[in-house]
């Protein structure tokens, strides 16, 4: 019987008020699923922040669940 390996990622973000200006927000996004480590992303908005959150997400359940 195969055994089911993990897919598994990571991803750190990184915000501040850019000046303390509640809108001035400036986020930064380093990300990685499995061992590939994706180019870091700066955005400015919540919007962005949700939008590259369910991107990576989205990407991390397209890949396959099982490694043979």
């Amino acid at each position: 019987m195969e055994v089911p390996e993990e897919r598994s990622g990571s991803m750190v973000l990184r915000a501040w008020l850019e000046g303390g200006d509640p809108g001035a927000l400036r986020v930064r996004i380093l990300s990685t699923i499995g061992t590939e480590e994706a180019r870091p992303v700066a955005v400015t908005s919540r919007e962005a922040v949700h939008a590259a959150v369910q991107s990576w997400l989205d990407e991390l359940g397209a890949g396959p669940t099982t490694l043979s």
